[in-house]
């Protein structure tokens, strides 16, 4: 089956938790562009020995910080378009498959059904009856601060900008990616800002669950969060 869904997955020192199996059972329509940012292990080793047949292994020279991987991945996608035939939709993905890819079809499918309405569709961890979101305290009081600074700043409107599962259809990814990003990491926020919260919607997942391993700091996250806000406000209100 040809691969219409490419699923970008930036990666940075993930050679001892990445689960390249789990990878390989993804949908027959979904194939993958690894993106090593700069690891200083043997990533890029591990992801070429061990990754699904058909994807792509795409190497930064340096740590660039996550939007880059995932920019990079998206350009590469549509700068090789004799690579990827018949591809209809991009996303990233999180290489932890905190999202299992379970999930995409879903995802998919509002975009399909959505004719031309709708340019992405972001996964969004609502805690819910019949869901199964398991998240950190840490991590979701993190979540609803980021969400409550963002919304006052931005007047985005979104619960949960920064999941990492997102969609988008193909005639999209110039629009969203085509320009360096300010932040490293809040660089979803940017992608809204782009794109327009009308040619976006969040689509509840049913499951989410929280990986060991994480590199998140809590304390210079938030520092950082809040000085990316302020930079991004500045550029994108011009």
């Amino acid at each position: 089956m040809q691969k219409n869904v490419i699923l970008i997955v930036p990666c940075f020192n993930e050679a001892k938790r990445i689960d390249l199996p789990a990878f390989a059972k993804a949908p027959e329509n979904v194939g993958f562009v690894f993106v090593d940012d700069g690891s200083r292990d043997n990533t890029s080793a591990v992801i070429e020995a061990g990754k699904p047949s058909g994807s792509t292994l795409l190497r930064l020279p340096r740590n660039a910080g996550k939007g880059e991987a995932v920019r990079q991945g998206m350009l590469h996608v549509l700068a090789n378009p004799a690579t990827f035939p018949g591809v209809i939709w991009v996303g990233f993905w999180d290489a932890d498959l905190a999202t299992p890819l379970t999930e995409v079809p879903g995802l998919v499918e509002v975009l399909d059904q959505s004719g031309a309405d709708l340019d992405a569709v972001f996964g969004s961890r609502v805690k819910r009856l019949g869901a199964r979101i398991e998240r950190s305290l840490k991590r979701h009081l993190l979540g609803r601060f980021f969400t409550t600074i963002s919304d006052s700043m931005l007047h985005l409107s979104a619960y949960d900008t920064q999941c990492g599962a997102k969609i988008f259809k193909v005639e999209a990814v110039a629009k969203a990616f085509g320009e360096p990003f300010v932040s490293r990491w809040i660089f979803d926020v940017e992608i809204l800002l782009r794109l327009g919260r009308h040619r976006v919607v969040e689509h509840p997942l049913s499951v989410w669950c929280d990986v060991h391993g994480s590199k998140l700091n809590i304390p210079a996250t938030s520092l950082r969060i809040v000085k990316d806000l302020w930079i991004i406000r500045g550029r994108y209100q011009k």
